[in-house]
């Protein structure tokens, strides 16, 4: 019995041993099948990328977004909301909300071709403390509306996103950028009606000045003999001294000289702190009145313009065309 035992367990030996050679062998040569494998599936691809370039990417040069490299990689529609609300009321005719969103995202989507950076949005936080906790719920939810009704739309002139500028109320019209600028980069940034601004609270403001504190606030804007005698100074010199030397179609100023010198009239306005550089100047009891027009800087669409179109019946893209001219609309995603 002993001996049979004895056999079995070297025939059980032996048995292993083969298996576990075979095992050995089948492990070397798999293992030789993979690395072959994996030259041969990889030496064209280096080969490729050594004639081509490794650094070339077929779209990096000229900011061409090919077919199959989708806008909406690229952008991310859940940073809307924040924009948008950043930009407009949202006690505003939904049509128009449609519009800024569609504003919104052509700029963000131009800011991506060009290299620059997209405009500054709101937190959710930032929301509730601007509308209040018990109107966050409905005004996010006519954002949302407004963004998703017109999701991937943008406007182009010439197949470029247009640079889509807005402001809060015109001086009556739209600035012609071509008259500002002294080019034609921007031909859809023309002068266009809007005299439903004139209802708006912003449209018109009055500020006073004595003939020391236009001198103090502007500095650097009078010369030093100017300033060394403020308190010398009356209105009728200082008006003497502001000198609207061009403005545009819509009445804004485009060039005035102070105490001499040439500055543009959004630098001044900017520097007064003035609503809009539609400004115009008048003595009234030995002081300086400044009577601004407007809100911003006049170019593209008015936001209040929008709304009373909104609320006369326009639908969102009525609206863009109104402000934005010669413009096509293009849905680069849905």
């Amino acid at each position: 019995m002993q001996g049979k035992g004895t056999l079995g367990i070297r025939f059980n030996a032996v048995i292993f041993a083969i298996l576990n050679s075979y095992t050995i062998l089948m492990k070397r040569y798999l293992s030789r099948f993979i690395y072959a494998a994996a030259f041969f599936t990889f030496i064209p691809i280096i080969f490729t990328l050594l004639i081509q370039g490794i650094g070339d990417s077929p779209y990096e040069s000229d900011g061409f977004i090919p077919q199959e490299m989708s806008t909406e990689s690229l952008f991310d529609e859940d940073i809307l909301p924040g924009i948008v609300a950043n930009e407009i009321s949202m006690e505003t005719e939904l049509e128009a909300i449609k519009a800024q969103a569609v504003i919104a995202r052509t700029n963000c989507l131009r800011a991506i071709e060009q290299g620059e950076e997209l405009p500054e949005g709101l937190t959710k936080g930032e929301m509730i403390r601007l509308w209040g906790q018990e109107n966050f719920t409905e005004y996010y939810g006519r954002l949302e509306e407004g963004i998703s009704a017109t999701k991937g739309v943008v406007m182009v002139y010439g197949g470029s996103c247009i640079r889509a500028d807005f402001h809060t109320a015109s001086a009556g019209y739209t600035r012609d950028a071509g008259e500002l600028y002294g080019n034609a980069d921007f031909p859809y940034l023309k002068c266009k009606d809007s005299r439903m601004d004139i209802s708006s609270e912003d449209f018109l403001k009055v500020v006073f000045y004595s003939p020391r504190q236009i001198i103090e606030k502007g500095g650097d804007l009078f010369g030093e003999e100017t300033r060394g005698a403020a308190d010398a100074k009356a209105a009728a010199d200082i008006l003497s001294q502001l000198v609207v030397t061009k403005r545009d179609t819509a009445g804004y100023v485009i060039e005035i000289t102070i105490d001499g010198v040439p500055h543009s009239g959004e630098e001044v306005r900017l520097k007064y702190g003035w609503n809009s550089s539609a400004f115009s100047f008048k003595e009234v009891d030995g002081e300086i009145r400044v009577v601004t027009k407007g809100l911003g800087h006049g170019l593209g669409l008015s936001l209040y313009g929008a709304n009373q179109l909104a609320a006369g019946g326009y639908a969102y893209k009525d609206i863009l065309k109104y402000f934005y001219d010669g413009i096509e609309f293009v849905t680069q995603y849905d």
